[in-house]
């Protein structure tokens, strides 16, 4: 018999298609994909930080995201949304739950950078409808996180000064806000909503932190892509490369729930699982390539806002007698 742990995992994914069937069945396919992430918005913070957490979050990302809808194709605009969005997120760290929230800032970049394909063409309305669909995927989301963290023990949550709070939440929003912004005038699509979700992963309250996700985060990618393409060149393109993807994906959420396993083995074997579902025969070698240089993208952005801001890190730590920067 499967462990709750593997049946927690089981769930994820069978919970994850759950309202875009709905939708499809519906009528609604063209909404269907922006739902997927939505779900994780809402699963993963009531399963990992609790119900309200979750709630918190379900809110945020709804209104967020049909924010982001209205103002779709302009850069200024939805780096602003993308900027808010990440600042909000960042001052979770305050009570330890920015690292629970993340999830977030990612569901918003896709809408941001490739937005669904809406069902008006007045942009108030389709802001107002995602918003609905995405506050709904994102509540059934709480419900199956709350569900699967039942009985479960609650990790504790360390609070951080305000001083280091503030400094992590805008440092991260500018971040974000720049991301979002080449990424729309650029046109940049997928990739610039993984290059958003990189800078997002990789830059941490404190900047140790932040420079051991960054490199395992960039040598995890370049081993995840090469083993994609290894993948391709063995097995013939077929529903068997979609299994695989679907596997790849599963032993990473089993890798990233399991503290023996480095970051880079995570992302070494959740890149080739999402190129080889993200693609197909025929654009396989353009989604593995912007996948690759969308990830460097992001982890040489954030590593130069670590650079330039570990001076200031180290002095503001001295001041905070913390132990460390």
């Amino acid at each position: 018999m499967p462990s709750g742990k593997g049946w927690s995992m089981a769930i994820v994914p069978i919970a994850m298609l759950v309202p875009p069937i709905i939708a499809s069945l519906l009528g609604y396919s063209s909404i269907a994909g922006a739902l997927i992430l939505p779900v994780l918005a809402g699963l993963l913070p009531a399963q990992m930080a609790g119900l309200r957490s979750g709630l918190f979050a379900a809110v945020g990302v709804a209104v967020a995201s049909g924010t982001a809808a209205t103002v779709t194709g302009n850069a200024l605009l939805s780096a602003l949304v993308m900027g808010v969005t990440s600042l909000l997120t960042g001052l979770a760290c305050r009570w330890g739950r920015s690292k629970n929230l993340i999830i977030v800032i990612i569901t918003v970049g896709f809408v941001v950078c490739a937005p669904p394909a809406f069902v008006t063409d007045n942009r108030f309305v389709d802001g107002l409808v995602l918003g609905a669909v995405t506050l709904a995927a994102s509540l059934w989301g709480v419900l199956v996180g709350w569900f699967n963290g039942k009985g479960a023990p609650q990790p504790t949550h360390d609070h951080e000064t305000w001083a280091r709070t503030w400094s992590y939440a805008i440092v991260l929003a500018i971040l974000t806000a720049i991301a979002a912004y080449i990424s729309i005038a650029i046109d940049w699509k997928h990739a610039g909503a993984w290059f958003i979700l990189t800078i997002a992963v990789v830059f941490q309250p404190y900047l140790k932190d932040s420079l051991q996700r960054t490199w395992q985060r960039a040598a995890g990618t370049v081993l995840g892509v090469v083993a994609a393409y290894l993948i391709h060149l063995t097995i013939p393109w077929s529903a068997a490369l979609t299994i695989v993807g679907f596997a790849l994906i599963m032993l990473s959420l089993f890798v990233m729930t399991n503290p023996r396993y480095p970051y880079w083995a995570f992302v070494a074997l959740l890149t080739p699982g999402i190129v080889l579902l993200a693609s197909t025969a025929d654009t396989f070698g353009q989604t593995n390539f912007a996948r690759l240089i969308a990830t460097l993208a992001g982890a040489g952005l954030a590593f130069l806002a670590e650079l330039l801001l570990a001076p200031l890190y180290k002095a503001s730590a001295k001041k905070h007698n913390l132990e460390r920067h």
